[in-house]
């Protein structure tokens, strides 16, 4: 039998083993570049091996390209966008079930916001409940779980968005909300799936956090979406809330600067999360 002593190496060993691996990792970030980015190639992210902040850069610079700077994704997307009559919202304009509509706008995000990442990596499940969401309640509901990757013999995360169908006074309202907590969840799994996940990188408010990533991402979409010239859609990502959300769980001290930065009202936000 071995002594306490002995049991006790061996424990400090493969924990110092383990965390010089992490440490391995986490010097390992991986770059993409612009190039490939642009040409639309297939598995250009590597799971867990990007920081937040670095995904969220490469969204925000590809969500201000217009015409000829489009990405070749980007040009086959908008050509759907305005030659198909799914994507008109409007309730004269279509009979087609909300649910085709949303699937016909999750390639289009995809492909405009998100390189095609998430459709094409198998790793993201969009799914709808025609149940009519509770007033005031969740517009759907994210989740993840593990899988076995037998191939490769590790686990792999998916990630699943439930839509409930929205409240609204016409379908172009309801498909509003369904859009805008579809794009939020699009934005989630985006971070989530390619970010790297050590301890470090995985902090909301840290330099590197997902937290500011998030919020940064997501504005320069709202942008985008609703810029006359391009999209031309009223859809909010419900960022005020998300940040609501993230500061009860994650707290932390943000100044006015950056809430303005991010168009958040700093008093609205204080009331919002009980500290005025």
């Amino acid at each position: 039998m071995q002594s306490p002593r002995y049991l006790l190496f061996i424990l400090n060993s493969m924990k110092s083993i383990f965390l010089r691996t992490q440490m391995e990792k986490h010097r390992k970030h991986r770059r993409v570049r612009d190039y490939n980015l642009h040409a639309g190639l297939a598995e250009v992210f590597t799971p867990g091996l990007h920081y937040p902040t670095y995904l969220a850069e490469k969204a925000i610079l590809f969500s201000k390209f217009r015409g000829e700077q489009l990405g070749r994704l980007q040009k086959l997307a908008i050509h759907r966008f305005h030659g198909e009559g799914i994507f008109d919202l409007r309730p004269e304009a279509t009979d087609i079930p909300d649910s085709v509509v949303l699937m016909a706008y999750f390639q289009f995000f995809d492909e405009l916001f998100f390189f095609g990442s998430l459709g094409g990596s198998k790793r993201f499940i969009l799914n709808f409940d025609h149940r009519l969401a509770e007033k005031g309640g969740p517009r759907g509901k994210y989740s993840k779980r593990e899988v076995l990757n037998v191939q490769d013999g590790i686990h792999d995360r998916i990630y699943e968005l439930l839509i409930f169908r929205q409240r609204g006074k016409n379908q172009y309202y309801s498909l509003r909300a369904a859009l805008g907590f579809m794009l939020q969840g699009m934005c989630h799994t985006f971070l989530k799936l390619w970010q790297c996940r050590t301890d470090e990188c995985s902090e909301m408010w840290s330099e590197y956090g997902a937290g500011w990533a998030w919020q940064d991402m997501a504005l320069a979409i709202e942008d985008a979406i609703s810029d006359s010239y391009f999209v031309n859609l009223d859809i909010t990502l419900g960022r005020i809330e998300m940040l609501v959300d993230s500061l009860a769980a994650y707290p932390a001290f943000l100044t006015d600067a950056q809430l303005r930065k991010w168009r958040i009202d700093p008093e609205g936000l204080a009331k919002m999360t009980g500290r005025k």
